[in-house]
């Protein structure tokens, strides 16, 4: 079995990835979630726990290896867990600490999703951590899941629960995130009218700004269609900020169309401009906090973004 994304290979566990796994698993910052980091043992049943679940289920947790190198970086995968007295399938991942916040956890967990519903007849898809665990959280988020539970558990005090059902993603994969066209003025105009409540946002004036951003290089904007609609979109700026001379991508605006939102459309769209940060070499984003916004607050919160006086902050160091 091998999975491939834009920059990585999951395949099947072997025993002689036990150095790389040990050498995350036992690292204190790494399983700062878990009761205890792994030793060598443990390390050892974990590869032949997931050897053992390829052949009784046909799937388990898998190798994660960088394609352009072939490093061993940590896994990604499905397994059977209990969630709050339930035996479900749920997406899990670990990922070499030198290698957070550059989405990879993310492209990993995105693949095992796509595989799930294209491979298995399950319907609904899960994704459980302890209620501290921000970056996994931020993870299930980021791939179209929404929090469906939260219970007491004796391993982590507090467990949260995530989900997609396999119509939530077929939904998302209709999806495509591009860059804006002249076609696309009248729909962005109602959009930034509607949800980002933009005053004076007439079709002649939004037509008009787009227009002149079409010469300012800075500029850039990007839409959610799904069935030939236009439902979301967002507006970046590539500025230099004080105190960050790698340079800050601010967003100027990520609205999408209330109907569609919770189906994970808006962290498409925050996907494509962390691609273009990286694409630029821009390793800050932001964007304004506003006031009254409290459920676009919580949003960004839960992808890691930080609130810090007026504005929402993310490293992608």
């Amino acid at each position: 079995m091998k999975i491939e994304t834009e920059r990585l290979i999951l395949r099947e566990y072997t025993p002689d990835d036990f150095d790389a796994l040990y050498e995350i698993m036992s690292d204190p910052e790494t399983m700062q979630h878990y009761p205890a980091p792994f030793d060598e043992a443990r390390t050892r049943n974990w590869i032949d726990w997931n050897l053992d679940n390829y052949k009784k289920y046909g799937f388990g947790l898998w190798a994660v290896v960088l394609k352009e190198t072939g490093e061993f970086i940590g896994d990604c995968g499905i397994t059977i867990q209990n969630i709050d007295g339930e035996m479900l399938p749920e997406i899990g991942y670990h990922i070499h600490k030198k290698y957070w916040r550059r989405g990879f956890a993310k492209e990993a967990a995105r693949a095992v999703r796509d595989w799930v519903f294209r491979n298995t007849e399950y319907d609904t898809v899960y994704s459980y951590m302890k209620y501290t665990n921000i970056g996994s959280y931020s993870t299930a988020l980021a791939n179209g899941m929404r929090k469906v539970k939260e219970y007491p558990d004796p391993k982590n005090t507090v467990s949260y629960a995530y989900a997609i059902t396999r119509r939530e993603w077929e939904t998302l994969m209709k999806v495509t995130v591009r860059e804006i066209e002249e076609r696309d003025y009248l729909p962005v105009a109602a959009i930034w009218r509607d949800v980002l409540d933009i005053p004076n946002a007439t079709d002649d004036a939004v037509a008009e700004t787009y227009e002149k951003m079409k010469h300012d290089s800075r500029y850039r904007t990007f839409v959610a269609e799904t069935d030939g609609k236009v439902v979301g979109l967002v507006t970046t700026a590539e500025v230099l900020a004080i105190g960050h001379p790698d340079g800050y991508l601010k967003m100027n605006g990520l609205g999408v169309l209330p109907e569609y939102r919770g189906q994970g459309i808006g962290k498409l769209l925050l996907d494509r401009v962390e691609k273009l940060a990286r694409e630029t070499g821009t390793l800050y984003i932001g964007l304004a906090s506003g006031t009254g916004r409290t459920e676009a607050h919580a949003f960004y919160e839960h992808l890691g973004y930080q609130k810090t006086s007026y504005w929402f902050r993310k490293s992608l160091r």
